[in-house]
């Protein structure tokens, strides 16, 4: 492989984990009760179960990738919310999946299943989906009166894509 492909895988590399410790950075930040807050009239998932969907979509993918078969994920517990150790522990978990599964494919030991078989686009894909969630969860902590720290809001969450590097 050549320098530049080299230097190519890196760069994607890095933006995966760039994402990834903005995912951990906003769910170690999480106030006191924000695990539980909802956004204002919804009846849908908590701050928990986002970030429990977020997961469930790596893990479903994953096992597609490798499998080529629609994944047989067990149910939700519609009852009991995770809590923050074992959101903490998936998501750190299928981070280090996502980015093992395509270091990989670009080195053409794994392959991408859909997304024109493109990692980049399976992985831009993952980041603009999972960015869709981190804004329903920072939604959900403005309506139900609970603030991140600044340096977290400001600096975290969008400066870690700017300065960092």
């Amino acid at each position: 492989m050549s320098a530049d492909s080299e230097a190519m895988i890196d760069e994607a590399l890095e933006c995966w984990d760039r994402h990834q410790t903005i995912m951990m950075l906003l769910l170690e930040a999480m106030p006191r009760g924000g695990m539980a807050a909802l956004p204002e009239g919804s009846r849908g998932r908590d701050v928990a179960r986002q970030f429990a969907h977020i997961c469930r979509v790596r893990q479903g993918w994953l096992i597609f990738h490798e499998t080529g078969k629609r994944p047989q994920l067990p149910k939700t517990d519609k009852g009991k919310r995770p809590t923050k150790a074992q959101v903490r522990k998936e998501l750190r978990n299928t981070g280090k999946e996502v980015r093992a599964h395509l270091e990989a494919v670009f080195r053409r030991e794994a392959v991408i299943r859909m997304f024109g078989k493109s990692a980049l686009q399976w992985m831009s894909y993952l980041i603009s989906h999972e960015s869709h969630h981190r804004g329903l969860i920072l939604l959900s902590l403005k309506q139900s009166d609970m603030k991140l720290e600044d340096d977290v809001a400001i600096q975290g969450l969008w400066g870690t894509w700017i300065h960092k590097g």
